[in-house]
């Protein structure tokens, strides 16, 4: 029994470090295509303009809706518990640490998470077990540059541009709040804001969305190239997929947590 133990320990061992290569191995050839100038190709282009227009510009009505509730309700809280604990002076620099370094990044990367990375890790383990990856081989289509580079640039460009747009709705409806809580006027809360923003917020914003873009792509991808070759394995695939993913979301966020402590 113990050396069936051991060797249990040892098979797990084994296999949980071929899959950590396997998935690094991956990543690395992905960011190598990346920074490679040939790889953007015209007909690559083209895939990424139109996997920009389906994960950015389509979610932008529910976006806006979404940044001008949560950004009264939860700005809105934020004032009140400074006013409660007498940080009125800090009011600014709490609003814009809470929405643009926290909120808005993981928030936009959630959405894109639930409404993009599901349906890229679908199509990916579709495409597999129907073996459209192979018939790709076969044209000689690189795969990487076809399917997936565009995916993931994506997927980094609108989780940037929309955390920014996230960042800028929800502190305008902010506000609203202000102006019927603490009846401030708009040149206040604007001057309040632009004296507590630093560099250092816009580049964590930056970084996030990029760290953040970057995996909500990469990891449904990787997922849906894993799919056993057999049409059940699709749902257990993107379920996979999508835990893996809100995992990696939440130790990027422990991370920019850490270093901000630091």
């Amino acid at each position: 029994m113990l050396f069936r133990f051991i060797e249990n320990i040892g098979a797990k061992t084994i296999n949980s470090s071929k899959s950590f290569y396997e998935a690094m191995s991956f990543t690395a050839l992905c960011l190598i295509h990346m920074l490679n100038p040939n790889s953007y190709s015209p007909a690559m282009r083209m895939v990424l303009t139109k996997q920009i227009y389906f994960t950015a510009v389509t979610i932008i009505p529910l976006f806006t809706m979404m940044a001008i509730i949560f950004g009264s309700i939860i700005i809105g809280a934020v004032i009140t518990l400074s006013t409660e604990y007498s940080l009125q002076n800090s009011i600014g620099s709490i609003i814009i640490y809470f929405v643009i370094d926290e909120f808005a990044p993981f928030f936009t990367a959630l959405l894109i998470a639930l409404r993009s990375s599901s349906a890229v890790n679908t199509e990916i383990a579709v495409m597999k077990v129907t073996d459209e990856l192979n018939t790709l081989k076969e044209y000689n289509i690189d795969m990487v540059d076809y399917l997936f580079l565009p995916r993931i640039l994506s997927g980094i460009v609108s989780t940037i541009s929309l955390s920014i747009l996230f960042s800028i709705i929800m502190l305008g409806s902010g506000y609203l709040f202000t102006l019927i809580y603490m009846n401030m006027d708009f040149h206040t809360y604007k001057y309040i804001l632009i004296s507590a923003i630093e560099v250092s917020d816009v580049l964590t914003l930056f970084l996030k969305g990029i760290a953040f873009g970057f995996l909500t792509m990469l990891i449904p991808i990787y997922s849906g190239l894993k799919t056993i070759q057999n049409y059940s394995g699709i749902p257990i695939s993107v379920l996979n997929g999508m835990v893996k993913l809100f995992i990696s979301l939440f130790m990027v966020e422990v991370v920019s947590l850490l270093i901000r402590l630091i």
